[in-house]
Formats: structure tokens, C-alpha cells, sequence
């Protein structure tokens, strides 16, 4: 990883931290645990799913670092970074390996966003100190194919991004039903 890149990594597993404490800042326990229909999760759901998702990505990672490495030209990195970039991701119900699904561990956000903040702690630690070519490890994406291991890395952020989204869009949601 060259030093540009883990200056980006760094940044955007930081500021993710932030946007996700700001999407759950002063959740109510009763908003917390509801879905507006039984297939969604719930925002403690969400937060849980990102607080065993964090530890579970970076164990990928290294896992494939392990691996030999299976360098690429730059023109197969440009095609298959385009194809990442034109590949939509569908929202809908919610879909994660089973590994990955909130087993109900947590009764309270604060409690599933201390495990949050304690797995992305560990993911800050990994990515300041891990050494490597992270771009000539591969593992399959379900929707987006290969990635690399620095794609990995980075998906951890942008994983935290979208579901703070969706946290945003139940409090939308919630007040909505809430105010009728």
C-alpha cells in the first residue's frame, strides 16, 4: 500500500466512525428496535451488522493476504475497476452472509455501537500498520467480482456509509409514523 493510499483508508475509516455516530446520535431506545416492515432491519440491527462486519472484513483481508499473490496489468486493473464503478448494488431487503447477520447480541445502540467503535479501533490499527502489496490479493465480491485487498479495506468505510444511510432513512421514516 503505498503511502497515499493509506492516508485515504485512514480518512475514510475515520470519517465513516463520525458519520455513523452521527446517524444513531439520540436514537431512542423505542426507534431503535423498530422496522417499517418485518424484512428491514432495525437501526440497532444495522449497527450491530457493522460492528461484526468491521472485524469480519479485516479478517478477510488478511486471510487473502496470506495468499500469493496474483499481480495484475494495469489495463486488467482499469477494467476491472470500471466494472466495479458501473455494477449497481440494488437496495432492497437486507441480504449478508449469514456470518454477518445481527444475531440480537446487543439490547441497546450504545451498547452495539461500543462494540462498533472498539472493532473499528482494531481496523484503524490494521490499516496504520499492515505492509504489503494489497493490490495483487484478490477475493470475490458477491455482486462486484474480484476485489483487491485495498478495495477491501476501503469497502469497510464505504459499507459504513451506506448503512448510515440507511439509519438515516428509518429516523426519516420514524418520525414520519411517529407525527401521524
Amino acid at each position: 500500500m503505498t503511502d497515499k493510499e493509506r492516508e485515504k483508508a485512514l480518512d475514510l475509516l475515520a470519517r465513516t466512525r463520525v458519520t455513523l455516530q452521527t446517524a444513531v446520535d439520540g436514537v431512542t431506545a423505542e426507534e431503535s428496535v423498530w422496522k417499517p416492515i418485518p424484512e428491514r432491519w432495525s437501526i440497532l440491527e444495522y449497527v450491530e451488522h457493522l460492528a461484526i462486519s468491521d472485524d469480519g472484513l479485516i479478517s478477510m483481508v488478511k486471510r487473502i493476504m496470506a495468499e500469493p499473490p496474483t499481480p495484475e496489468t494495469p489495463e486488467q486493473r482499469a477494467e476491472r475497476e470500471q466494472h466495479i464503478r458501473s455494477t449497481p448494488i440494488a437496495r432492497g431487503t437486507n441480504h449478508a452472509p449469514a456470518a454477518l447477520v445481527p444475531p440480537g447480541r446487543f439490547a441497546t445502540v450504545s451498547e452495539a455501537m461500543a462494540a462498533f467503535e472498539a472493532a473499528r479501533d482494531r481496523t484503524l490499527e490494521f490499516a496504520r500498520t499492515v505492509d504489503g502489496d494489497m493490490r495483487s490479493h484478490f477475493a470475490n465480491h458477491s455482486v462486484l467480482g474480484p476485489l483487491d485487498a485495498y478495495q477491501w479495506l476501503t469497502a469497510n468505510a464505504r459499507h459504513v456509509e451506506m448503512h448510515a444511510a440507511h439509519i438515516r432513512e428509518l429516523r426519516e421514516q420514524w418520525a414520519a409514523q411517529s407525527s401521524q
